[in-house]
């Protein structure tokens, strides 16, 4: 069982700027953004191409937010400058990720064995306690960062755009500006995560990205199910605790017998409780109050 707890620690860290990063879009910006599953990738591959070539392992997860934050960009710029509705610019931007990530890939997975600049916690047989305490200071560090923007002026705009658009631009905030900023950051945070993924497996895979965004969603949803109030710096903690919780739920699956084909399946099924939850959570507190 003590593995199952580890397992799950490592892999919740992993996954807490995902989880961090739909926060921006799904609930800052109200921007269902499904290019994530493709900036995962490119921040892994991207990672694993740096690595390979040289590149320290810590300085190349950067390589693998930028790339992130490059694909959030081309999103915006479809909706934004081409005015292509919310889901599909997402989606023909993940079309586009698709080649574009197999194109710099050349092949279907890039493998790290044997290099010997990956991430010292990161190296085989890993070091599983410096692993937690390197993922922890980079979860925490990402969280930090995004209630911080969030109380900025720019952040405060983003909030304003993503709350009403109208009431935004009778403001003079530049709705278009907003919204390129929140995808690319938030893509970025997910590019990160990719790359510290990819760096932890030892290897890029072009389907490495398949599921991530509800992956992403249930750990935010089994975060905000968790709390019981709306401030950033609480719903910002859930999602990463949301996210080590979802990963114990799909590991204890796994442990009753559940294959991994079947992991689909449990995930849109936490989505599912996690959001009748929320909404019996928040009817009590209506009632109550």
């Amino acid at each position: 069982m003590s593995g199952i707890f580890i397992t799950s620690l490592e892999f919740g860290l992993l996954f807490a700027p995902v989880a961090l990063g739909i926060f921006l879009t799904f609930r800052i910006l109200n921007f269902p953004d499904l290019t994530v599953e493709g900036s995962f990738v490119a921040g892994a591959v991207v990672s694993v191409i740096a690595v390979r070539v040289g590149v320290p392992g810590l300085v190349a997860i950067l390589f693998g937010l930028i790339a992130g934050f490059f694909a959030g960009a081309l999103t915006a710029f479809l909706h934004i400058k081409l005015g292509i509705e919310k889901i599909l610019a997402s989606v023909l931007s993940l079309g586009m990720l698709y080649t574009i990530n197999l194109r710099l890939m050349g092949t279907p997975n890039l493998s790290l064995f044997n290099r010997g600049n990956v991430i010292w916690a990161f190296k085989s047989p890993i070091n599983h306690l410096q692993a937690i305490l390197l993922l922890a200071i980079i979860a925490l560090a990402v969280k930090f960062f995004v209630d911080w923007f969030l109380s900025t002026e720019i952040g405060l705009r983003l909030r304003a755009t993503g709350d009403s658009e109208a009431v935004a631009k009778s403001l003079a905030v530049n709705v278009g500006s907003m919204k390129l900023l929140g995808l690319a950051l938030s893509n970025g945070l997910v590019g990160l995560s990719g790359a510290l993924v990819a760096q932890y497996q030892g290897f890029a895979d072009i389907s490495i990205g398949q599921g991530v965004v509800v992956v992403g969603l249930a750990s935010l949803m089994l975060g905000e199910a968790m709390i019981s109030t709306k401030r950033v710096g609480f719903v910002t903690l859930g999602a990463i605790a949301g996210s080590v919780l979802y990963q114990f739920i799909v590991n204890f699956a796994l442990r009753l017998g559940l294959v991994g084909t079947d992991l689909k399946f449990v995930a849109a099924s936490i989505v599912v409780v996690a959001i009748l939850f929320g909404n019996r959570k928040s009817s009590l507190w209506k009632r109550n109050f």
